[in-house]
């Protein structure tokens, strides 16, 4: 039985003894050695896997998991995850003192006389505050992860509300039998059903997707994980002390443990759900029903064109406005990109960033500057063939709104594809926008336009909620995710062509659209032509 006092003594144990244990320091060393002679006393096997990795915001650094085997009568495994690091002392979170401890107290229930039914792994990780990176490296190489049927991550036990965290680093979820039985062991020991995010968060995650929390990368591997923790209320929530919650989720972790023992069948499966308070809709009749919204609108867009070539609407020029807008889009990504290889954004593992990285949090902002400068200097020298010369007539500004709503169909036909959940973020543009030719009114116009940005705006302000930080944090926090590579380089690409998209349309809406250089065909040579020929 799992006891709540031993558990809260390993916790202080740990967090006076190391306060300090950021990976890679000597601290996180001293107590990876602590943890393994702890387990060790309990006559427990430990191994080590020490490798090193380059991490955000620490650079290349040594880390350690220390795994626990109980073997079971079958192979197939269940696996107990807790980080033992920390961001050092000055920072709450990713505290996970507590999880660590509840792991230990799981342990002591398996001596060397009790067989469980399936393996038990009990898995202590490093940089579960940076990324999860244990996690990351327990299932790319360890063969007890290909053996697990499911995984349970301890993590933020200090107290208050208990909750589940279900998102991964895929547009995936854990499976609903093991999300109703997490949540039914926490509500017998808490009295209490546990928190789930929101149907917004979890629908902005498998857009996006993102996860925060060590159960991503677990889900990632095709592994079935679901995270118990906290929302970390300090002192005492609803007459609990964090020692009391400490103990009610242990007792539900271990009566979990119990029930996933006794389960028969093979692995849980990681399909694409929603979960509300006491059911779940699965995911691909969403994906289905955001599939088939694009097509009234692909359908609307040929029809447009069609329109279009009858009335010989100026297409080329307009093609050209919307390819220099782009250009300069691709400008700022090159600019990032060159920010991360000179240190002025983060690079390192593909891994989510810490809420508390220096890019987002104390930002360099000279290097801020010399790219927002570069960015600006690249935008002069594009915007000069796309200001107005003069009066531009009704047919190129419908060429110039159908060139961009042709580009916006095909950014929607690839999300179809690659990532359908994203389109949440885009359909509110594809039809807001497709209203524009028939509003003569500005004040409608750019009300459309602005109906368009609900799905980028909710997705940041979302975001931002659920890491606790500012709007222009979490678009720095953004920026971070795509320069270490943990949002996908095929995703970045088309938010680049669809923020072209939103400016050419932006243009029309303002009143402030002109066909590249006035609508000469063939154009004059640009900035950059010149200046090419001149260096020739």
């Amino acid at each position: 039985m799992f006891d709540a006092e031993s558990a809260a003594t390993f916790a202080e144990t740990l967090s006076v003894q190391f306060p300090s244990r950021v990976p890679g320091s000597d601290g996180a060393r001293d107590a990876a050695v602590w943890y393994r002679e702890t387990i060790s006393a309990l006559a427990l096997p430990t191994e080590e896997d020490v490798w090193s990795e380059d991490l955000a915001d620490l650079g290349t650094v040594e880390l350690r998991n220390i795994v626990t085997v109980v073997a079971g009568r079958s192979e197939e495994a269940i696996i107990v995850v807790a980080h033992r690091d920390n961001a050092g002392t000055e920072q709450l979170a990713g505290e996970n003192a507590r999880g660590t401890a509840a792991l230990i107290e799981l342990g002591r229930g398996y001596g060397p006389d009790t067989i469980p039914q399936h393996t038990l792994v009990l898995l202590s990780t490093d940089a579960g505050a940076y990324g999860g990176a244990g996690a990351a490296r327990f299932v790319m190489t360890s063969p007890l992860a290909r053996d697990a049927i499911a995984a349970v991550v301890l993590d933020d036990l200090r107290g208050g509300r208990p909750r589940l965290a279900i998102s991964g680093d895929d547009p995936v979820s854990p499976a609903r039998a093991l999300v109703r039985t997490a949540a039914a062991r926490v509500a017998e020991e808490t009295g209490a059903e546990p928190a789930l995010p929101s149907v917004l968060s979890q629908l902005v995650a498998l857009g996006i997707p993102y996860a925060l929390e060590e159960q991503g990368r677990l889900l990632a591997a095709g592994l079935s994980a679901v995270t118990i923790g906290t929302d970390g209320g300090e002192g005492v929530s609803s007459g609990v002390t964090p020692d009391q919650r400490l103990g009610q989720l242990g007792r539900a972790t271990e009566a979990l443990v119990t029930s996933l023992d006794r389960s028969v069948g093979g692995a849980f499966q990681t399909p694409d759900s929603v979960f509300f308070a006491r059911r779940a809709a699965s995911g691909w009749t969403l994906r289905l029903a955001l599939v088939l919204s694009v097509v009234p609108f692909a359908l609307g867009i040929v029809d447009l064109l069609v329109r279009g070539r009858r009335r010989k609407l100026p297409f080329r020029p307009a093609l050209r406005a919307l390819r220099a807008r782009l250009g300069f889009w691709l400008l700022v990504g090159v600019a990032v990109w060159i920010a991360a290889l000179f240190g002025v954004l983060p690079r390192g593992t593909s891994l989510p960033l810490p809420p508390f990285a220096s890019v987002v949090v104390d930002p360099p902002l000279l290097g801020l500057l010399v790219v927002a400068l570069a960015v600006g200097v690249g935008w002069l020298v594009v915007r000069e063939p796309l200001v107005p010369v003069g009066a531009v007539g009704a047919d190129e500004r419908l060429a110039g709104l159908i060139v961009a709503l042709t580009a916006a169909g095909c950014v929607a036909v690839s999300l179809a594809v690659l990532q359908p959940y994203t389109l949440l973020f885009v359909l509110p543009s594809l039809y807001a926008w497709l209203w524009l030719p028939l509003e003569g009114r500005i004040a409608g116009r750019v009300g459309l336009y602005a109906v368009g940005w609900i799905g980028p705006v909710v997705a940041v302000i979302v975001l931002a909620n659920g890491l606790e930080l500012s709007v222009f944090e979490t678009m720095r926090y953004a920026v971070g995710l795509a320069t270490v590579g943990y949002t996908s380089g095929a995703l970045a690409f088309l938010l680049l062509i669809w923020l072209a998209v939103a400016a050419q349309v932006g243009a029309v809406a303002f009143g402030r659209y002109s066909p590249y250089a006035g609508g000469g065909d063939p154009p004059p040579a640009g900035p950059l032509r010149r200046l090419a020929g001149r260096a020739r």
